[in-house]
């Protein structure tokens, strides 16, 4: 826990996984090698995941990991203007539990992605970049809502 309460930590581990994620994204995109993976178009009959498939196909994850670069620099200007020293006993509850929410829900999903996998393995990969995304977007969101009402009250009425 005393990793926890240097906001340093939590930039880097935030910087680190988000290249990594919006590489991935970025990366892949429109990546000939990456493209010849993918099923056939419109073998399910399933709007949603049809729908996905061609938003993968075509190229367009390259704007969620941009999406993921610009969360985590505002988040990133967001602790560099507040300044903080070291985090609260406060603030050091609310985040380590929302690390330990996130990791729970995490490992409940990866029992539906292997559900999800077992019963059409042709659609592996648009199951593991929908669950990345689920995931990463997620945890950048509540990461932005920690920074925005770490100082505040909780109380009814006064967020």
């Amino acid at each position: 826990m005393n990793l926890l309460k240097n906001p340093v930590v939590n930039a880097v581990f935030i910087g680190f996984m988000s290249a990594i994620y919006s590489f991935l994204f970025i990366f892949t995109s429109n990546h000939i090698e990456f493209l010849r993976l993918f099923s056939k178009k419109k073998t399910l009959q399933s709007d949603f995941w049809n729908g996905w498939s061609d938003f993968i196909r075509a190229g367009n994850m390259r704007y969620i990991g941009y999406a993921i670069i610009i969360l985590t620099l505002i988040i990133l200007l967001l602790m560099l203007l507040k300044r903080t020293k070291n985090y609260d006993e406060y603030q050091l509850s609310m985040l380590s539990k929302s690390l330990i929410i996130a990791g729970v829900l995490s490992i409940l999903v990866i029992p539906i992605i292997m559900i999800l996998i077992m019963s059409d393995p042709s659609y592996t990969i648009e199951t593991i970049f929908l669950f990345a995304v689920v995931q990463w977007l997620g945890v950048l969101t509540a990461d932005l809502v920690y920074r925005r009402y770490s100082k505040t009250n909780w109380k009814i009425g006064k967020i």
